[in-house]
C-alpha cells in the first residue's frame, strides 16, 4: 500500500535525520517531511474509499446469498407441490426443502459472518494505521514543542528561569571545565 510506503519514508527521514547536540532532538529537513506528510494525506481517501468498496461487496454478498436462499426456497416448494401424489413422497419432499432451506439460511448465515469478520479486519487495520499515524504525528509536534535552538549566556539563562517559574525542569547544565 502506498500509505505504508510513505509512512516507511516518514519513519526513515526522521530516523536518519542529524541529531543536535547535546540533546535527544533531530534536525529534519521541514520541505521534505511536510510533502510526505501531504502525501500521505492524498492518499488517506483512497484508502478510506477502499473501506467504503469493501462494505458495498459485503451488502452486494449478502443480497447475492438471499438471492440465492429466495431461489433454492422456491424451487424447494415448486418440487414439494410436484410431489404431493403421496403421502411418503410428500413428507419426502417437504423434509427436503426443509433441509434446502435450513442449508441456504445456514450459508447465507455464513457468507454474512465472513463478509463481516472481513470488514471488521479491514476497518481494525484502517484503525491501527490512524492511531498510529495519529501518535507519530503528536510524537513529532512534541518534539517540535521542546526543541530550542543553542543558546549561549543570558538567553540560556533567562529562559531556564522561565521555564522553572512556569513549572518545567530546567535541562542538567554540563559541569565547567578547567
Amino acid at each position: 500500500m502506498e500509505v505504508h510506503e510513505k509512512l516507511g519514508e516518514l519513519a526513515a527521514l526522521v530516523s536518519g535525520a542529524r541529531a543536535v547536540p547535546l540533546s535527544s532532538s533531530v534536525v529534519v529537513d521541514r520541505e521534505q517531511l511536510l510533502r510526505l506528510v501531504a502525501e500521505v494525506r492524498r492518499l488517506l481517501p483512497a484508502e478510506v474509499q477502499q473501506a467504503g468498496d469493501v462494505l458495498a461487496q459485503r451488502d452486494e454478498v449478502l443480497e447475492a446469498a438471499r438471492a440465492e436462499s429466495e431461489r433454492v426456497l422456491s424451487q424447494a416448494r415448486a418440487q414439494a407441490e410436484e410431489l404431493t401424489e403421496s403421502q411418503a413422497v410428500t413428507r419426502a419432499a417437504r423434509e427436503r426443502a426443509e433441509h434446502i432451506v435450513a442449508t441456504a439460511r445456514e450459508e447465507a448465515k455464513r457468507l454474512r459472518l465472513d463478509a463481516d469478520a472481513w470488514c471488521d479486519g479491514k476497518l481494525g487495520d484502517f484503525e491501527e494505521e490512524l492511531e498510529r499515524l495519529q501518535q507519530q504525528a503528536r510524537r513529532g509536534r512534541d518534539r517540535l514543542k521542546v526543541r530550542a535552538p543553542e543558546q549561549d549566556g543570558e538567553v540560556a539563562e533567562e529562559q531556564g528561569e522561565a521555564r522553572e517559574a512556569a513549572g518545567a525542569h530546567p535541562a542538567p547544565r554540563p559541569a565547567p571545565e578547567g
